[in-house]
């Protein structure tokens, strides 16, 4: 069973055909989402990036990788330049964060075929190499 917490696509995310356990939907600050589902059972969840209170802001979104598996997570993004930019992509794989795409077929093929680091290392800038 999957979890979806979804905001500015949440109608986008209701035509996804997958069993779902819990589908909240709003603008979420990452202390709530964290303490409501680190102890929860899912296979996925699929996270609407737009539902996390202060997204463009990485340490949000860091803070959301310490306290979640992140290799559960599909990050659903938005469309902002900030959330785009290879900076934004590249410290998200830095945490761990390899499930993220902006198409919702992308989100259906992420359930059954997570990413592992080799295929996104194309989009990690390591600095200082």
């Amino acid at each position: 069973m999957n979890v979806i917490i979804a905001n500015k696509y949440s109608q986008m995310l209701s035509n996804l055909r997958i069993d779902i356990i819990k589908n909240v939907q709003g603008e979420f600050d990452v202390d709530d989402i964290v303490s409501n589902f680190q102890n929860f059972f899912f296979n996925k969840m699929i996270l609407d990036i737009t539902a996390v209170r202060d997204y463009e802001n990485i340490a949000t979104i860091q803070k959301l990788s310490f306290g979640l598996d992140m290799s559960k997570v599909i990050l659903l993004l938005d469309d902002s330049k900030i959330v785009n930019s290879p900076t934004f992509i590249s410290e998200l794989i830095s945490m761990g964060i390899y499930n993220f795409t902006r198409n919702i077929d992308a989100v259906a093929y992420l359930i059954n075929n997570p990413n592992s680091y080799k295929d996104v290392a194309q989009y990690h800038i390591q600095i200082g190499r």
